[in-house]
């Protein structure tokens, strides 16, 4: 007797074993994956020989944390931290021990004598906290305090009535507590990392975790380790702010002094513009002007000989021809002052490269390949360097000379150098005044080094972003 075939959905399967039977509906197998999507396999059906874990990603994710261990920045902020948890304590203590052996010999008068010395220790006690700001590249001004010459009476009223040299004092009594503190919260992924890689400490008694206790803590310790330089980069920072906040200038005192700065710059820029529009129309005046003229009376002479001498009127209008060519050579190069169009087009390297080209030295031009500038930057740059090659073809009697453009951490440098004579100044017309009004205009810094005898170098360092004084 035939057996019937069961529905083509489903099929019935009997297993015996351990003397039980069961029945079981097996579905039919699942389908293909996509193409673009590889198959995956339950840990339940591989019995757990594959994981879902993504081991690309966890590895992104272990660099990333690991990362700021290879920096400089988070060790040399642990270093400031540290350093500052000394001198904090130390400096405070200092001028705690000399205030009261002041006081002390206040009885036998001697002690008058020292009141304004030791009011002046602060003074020189936060200048070490500016300095060790300096590692982390953060540049604290100094806050404005009132002369105090002298050890008399008037000297002591001036030292003691002096708020901002009482505010010193209290920066170095406040500071003598939050730097340890500071440091003290620094510490405690050290602590911690330093348990559990070497043992010993609050991580030896991690509880057993199934037989895993010290493995744990070893995992903990190393894990800390990457939050060493990210704790210490935080707390500097903070650390740097509230210094600065203590002995630096205030906002008003900084609005003051921009205010001072800027009408400075902004005579400068007013001199240097009356000094160029002079410039524009001497060279009008005694260039072009007179080839023009001379162009006027070549070509009124060859009229007047066109029908009595054929050759010399051809020979005046040759004469008034090389003479245009002239004039147009000398507008180019005028215009050329006014707006580079080489510089739009092809950069600053080229357009100082044809600022040289026509140099009677050779003038060797160099800038940095990676160095990429704002269309202001760029032109501020091509101006300072080119008044500073016309001012060594016209004053330093060099044989060589050279341009330097580099890009110097947020800042372009220039650097002009050539083996001249040496001793230039912003007097006298050499045109030093105008590229010192350039640079100030932007916040730059302009240094000159060019002794008696030679050589010269001129150096300015601008911003690379354009800086908007409105």
């Amino acid at each position: 007797m035939s057996t019937p075939f069961p529905a083509p959905d489903t099929a019935v399967a009997t297993a015996r074993g351990n003397g039980r039977e069961t029945d079981s509906v097996n579905a039919l197998p699942p389908p293909l994956p996509p193409p673009d999507q590889p198959a995956r396999v339950s840990a339940a059906t591989s019995g757990g020989s594959e994981s879902d874990w993504d081991w690309d990603r966890v590895k992104e994710l272990v660099e990333e944390w690991y990362r700021p261990v290879l920096r400089r920045e988070g060790w040399v902020a642990l270093a400031y931290i540290f350093v500052g948890a000394i001198t904090g304590s130390l400096l405070f203590g200092l001028f705690i021990a000399a205030s009261a052996v002041t006081f002390g010999l206040c009885f036998v008068l001697v002690g008058f004598l020292l009141i304004v010395p030791v009011l002046r220790l602060p003074g020189a006690f936060v200048k070490i906290d500016r300095d060790l700001a300096g590692w982390l590249g953060v540049t604290i001004e100094r806050r404005p305090l009132r002369p105090v010459t002298g050890i008399g009476p008037a000297a002591i009223k001036a030292a003691l009535t002096d708020v901002e040299r009482w505010r010193l004092i209290g920066f170095l009594a406040v500071n003598s507590v939050v730097a340890p503190v500071f440091f003290s919260i620094a510490s405690i992924p050290i602590g911690f990392a330093f348990q559990g890689v070497f043992g010993g400490g609050v991580l030896s008694d991690v509880p057993v975790l199934f037989g895993l206790g010290t493995p744990v803590a070893v995992l903990g310790g190393v894990f800390m380790i990457g939050a060493i330089p990210r704790l210490s980069v935080w707390l500097a920072d903070l650390k740097v702010q509230s210094t600065r906040w203590f002995i630096g200038p205030d906002r008003l005192a900084a609005a003051e002094q921009r205010v001072s700065s800027l009408s400075t710059q902004r005579q400068d820029i007013l001199d240097a513009v009356t000094e160029e529009r002079r410039r524009i129309e001497r060279n009008l005046h005694d260039g072009v002007q007179q080839q023009l003229v001379a162009i006027g009376l070549d070509l009124g002479m060859a009229t007047n000989h066109l029908e009595t001498d054929t050759a010399r009127a051809r020979e005046l209008i040759v004469q008034a021809r090389e003479k245009v060519q002239g004039s147009i050579g000398e507008l180019r190069q005028l215009g050329r002052g006014l707006h580079p169009a080489i510089l739009e087009d092809r950069g600053i390297d080229a357009a100082l490269s044809a600022v040289v080209a026509g140099a009677p030295i050779p003038i060797s031009v160099h800038v940095d390949p990676e160095l990429t500038l704002s269309t202001d930057v760029a032109e501020t740059v091509y101006f300072i360097a080119n008044e500073a090659i016309a001012n060594v073809l016209k004053h330093a009697k060099a044989r060589v000379a050279s341009v330097h453009v580099a890009k110097v951490g947020g800042n372009v440098r220039v650097t002009v150098h050539d083996d001249g004579s040496g001793g230039a100044n912003f007097s006298g017309g050499t045109g030093l005044a105008g590229i010192r009004a350039r640079v100030n205009a932007v916040d730059g810094v302009l240094t000159i080094t060019s002794p008696a005898h030679g050589p010269t170098t001129v150096v300015a360092e601008i911003p690379r972003k354009a800086v908007n004084h409105d």
